[in-house]
């Protein structure tokens, strides 16, 4: 009797623990993220170091002499964490420090910080030398998608 009652804990002690494993690794993953552009945009290849050498102000105007408008997501928010540390491998609070210091010395200014992905997709669409990201879902016609970020 006492056999029967160990394996049936052993079994249920077993099955919460895989549903453990199960929930913490659906809780971790991040979307898609979707590097967006007007769709009459001249910037047609970026590369993903172009685009981090624009966001980290590095990359002021390309061959083509156009000037791109970085657009960013709100201070805090999950996507802009997810975008700069999986572009620069770098956290965000590094990246903060790093505008910090840019900003105090006068050699640059960070990208124009907007408070959502609707006002990211909208300002895209309405300005040709833009560029922004959002959530894959998000996306529209009113963008062209550059490339995606894992």
């Amino acid at each position: 009797m006492y056999f029967g009652l160990t394996v049936t804990i052993r079994a249920i002690a077993i099955f919460l623990l895989l549903l453990t494993i199960l929930w913490l690794d659906t809780g971790t993953a991040q979307p898609r993220i979707a590097v967006i552009v007007h769709p009459d945009s001249s910037f047609t290849d970026l590369s993903q170091k172009q685009v981090v050498d624009i966001y980290m102000g590095r990359l002021l105007s390309l061959p083509n002499n156009h000037i791109p408008l970085p657009l960013d997501q709100q201070g805090g928010s999950p996507l802009r964490e997810h975008f700069y540390e999986t572009l620069t491998e770098k956290p965000l609070a590094q990246i903060n420090a790093y505008w910090a210091r840019l900003m105090f010395s006068g050699r640059a200014t960070p990208p124009r910080m907007l408070p959502d992905s609707f006002s990211v997709l909208q300002a895209v669409s309405q300005n040709r030398d833009a560029i922004g990201y959002v959530e894959e879902d998000k996306v529209t016609a009113a963008v062209r998608v550059l490339f995606y970020i894992e």
